[in-house]
């Protein structure tokens, strides 16, 4: 297996070398190629991305986390695809993980389990939600670490053009090609959207969308409001619709 990383970014020089740096560091199988797609950052992103010797994709005609995954996924070599948030942090063997679930027979692709970085028991009870949510409807987000055959992910075209909610309806079209194979172990991603805006506040908008989706409705009506409360909130990565993390 030869795995390939996707990370989307916009404004993420705080965050984007570390996570490239616990990817090599907690890689069991060689160094994995990692590839930054870039949604127009402002700050230093790229050129530290640049510094650290990964690829970068960027242009203004990335304007959403889809665009850049996709714009990622096209210039990549490997035959397995990891999309990253710059603000998540893989466990150690990830790839190896990646490898034995693919082995499993019908599987396509997978995730792995949800995770937030503070010590808050609320941050606990919004990971428990999360993991009834994924557990009885399958729908993995991107602060999961999605993996994917490559072949499958050009059979189904990439992601498509939404500005949220992008990755479930990715995993949803998956299941026509075989199974989403979740890994227990966590991918623990930066809490800090819930620290910022409210933990439990922040969970009751993302149940509101998450159920509005799990309807087939159209969760694009909420991008724009959801982009002014990330913005609202500090989220710089939310400016143009590129967040890195998100539970939606």
């Amino acid at each position: 297996m030869r795995l390939s990383i996707i990370i989307p970014t916009l404004n993420e020089a705080e965050t984007v070398a570390g996570a490239i740096g616990l990817l090599e560091q907690r890689a069991s199988g060689g160094t994995p190629e990692v590839i930054v797609a870039d949604c127009g950052s402002t700050d230093e992103t790229v050129p530290i991305a640049r510094r650290v010797g990964v690829r970068v994709e960027s242009g203004t005609h990335v304007t959403n986390r889809a665009g850049a995954c996709n714009a990622g996924a096209a210039v990549a070599v490997g035959d397995v695809l990891l999309f990253l948030h710059a603000d998540s942090r893989v466990p150690p063997a990830y790839d190896r993980s990646i490898g034995l679930a693919l082995d499993r027979p019908g599987a396509v692709g997978g995730a792995f389990e949800f995770g937030l970085d503070g010590p808050q028991w609320r941050l606990r009870f919004v990971e428990l939600v999360n993991r009834v949510r994924y557990g009885f409807g399958g729908a993995y987000f991107g602060d999961q670490g999605l993996f994917v055959h490559r072949a499958v992910f050009h059979a189904l075209r990439g992601f498509a053009d939404r500005p949220i909610m992008e990755d479930s309806d990715f995993c949803r079209r998956a299941t026509r090609f075989g199974r989403m194979h979740l890994i227990r172990d966590p991918v623990t991603t930066s809490a800090r959207r819930f620290l910022n805006g409210g933990i439990l506040p922040v969970l009751g908008v993302d149940a509101l969308i998450w159920m509005w989706d799990a309807l087939g409705l159209d969760s694009g009506m909420f991008a724009e409001t959801y982009r002014a409360d990330n913005i609202r909130r500090g989220r710089r990565g939310d400016e143009l619709g590129c967040p890195s993390s998100h539970t939606v």
